[in-house]
């Protein structure tokens, strides 16, 4: 399918129309800024404290090495060592915000619309299923993976001022941390809007639509778990798996997504 078919003018009409509903609700401006303000001031407090705290260099130095990929080799004093393995974590951490702004969005593209009464004139219109359900992804994932994009670019200016420049060149500006962001981070905020935007299709409130595809953060906290545990790595390789199982979801999830909308259906038993 081409970009020029894929992105028509009913598409895009639908997709501004999409932004500029959501603009003016309240509840998908906070969860799309706040989330990742308060990560990036979280990152950035465990920075500074981590400064101040006294630490087994040679130890510390060890245990960092050998949890987090690309320190091999590198030498760490005290301070660097707790930093890097302090900040491992965010590594993982940074990918809930790809899950929780596009679910807050998609919970509200449908199920918002129906009660807004400005659904059923949309499915009216002889725009094709796939075109409708294309911009409203769009209008869901491209809020999530900008709010992680700027979030990180912040975090990294942050860390550029704090942290020394071992730690800025050889974990934050590492490939495996790199890769997560750009590659990981788009990935998750398709299948968390695919995954909306089905449940909102078959549910008639946002909140209940929103509690059910908040379950989607529960495998990410699983591997921050595992990560703190000593049980998951996250290399390079891991992320290029992880990448291309995700993958192959947004794919089932989008055919699913097409199957599972019945635009009769919600036209003859969502009025009321």
């Amino acid at each position: 399918m081409r970009t020029s078919r894929l992105l028509n003018g009913r598409v895009l009409a639908v997709l501004e129309n999409e932004w500029a509903q959501l603009i003016r609700n309240k509840v998908v401006i906070f969860t799309t800024l706040v989330p990742p303000i308060l990560l990036v001031m979280l990152a950035t407090v465990v920075l500074v404290i981590a400064s101040l705290i006294e630490v087994d260099e040679r130890e510390l130095a060890g245990l960092a090495r050998r949890g987090i990929p690309g320190l091999d080799g590198v030498r760490l004093n005290g301070v660097d060592a707790l930093r890097a393995t302090v900040l491992n974590p965010f590594l993982v951490l940074f990918q809930v915000i790809p899950l929780v702004v596009p679910i807050t969005i998609a919970a509200y593209t449908i199920v918002g619309e129906k009660q807004q009464r400005s659904l059923e004139p949309l499915l009216s219109t002889p725009i094709h299923t796939w075109e409708l359900l294309v911009a409203k992804v769009l209008a869901a994932a491209i809020p999530g993976i900008i709010s992680t994009w700027w979030g990180f670019a912040i975090f990294l200016f942050a860390g550029k001022i704090i942290a020394s420049d071992t730690i800025y060149n050889q974990v934050l500006l590492s490939p495996t941390w790199l890769l997560s962001i750009v590659l990981i981070a788009p990935l998750l905020t398709m299948f968390a809007v695919g995954l909306g935007v089905v449940i909102s299709s078959r549910v008639k409130e946002p909140s209940s639509a929103q509690q059910l595809g908040s379950l989607v953060i529960l495998p990410v906290i699983g591997l921050l778990v595992g990560q703190v545990a000593g049980y998951v790595q996250v290399s390079v390789p891991f992320i290029v798996g992880v990448a291309l199982g995700i993958g192959a979801l947004d794919v089932a999830l989008l055919f699913l997504s097409v199957k599972l909308f019945r635009r009769e259906e919600i036209l003859t038993n969502w009025t009321s």
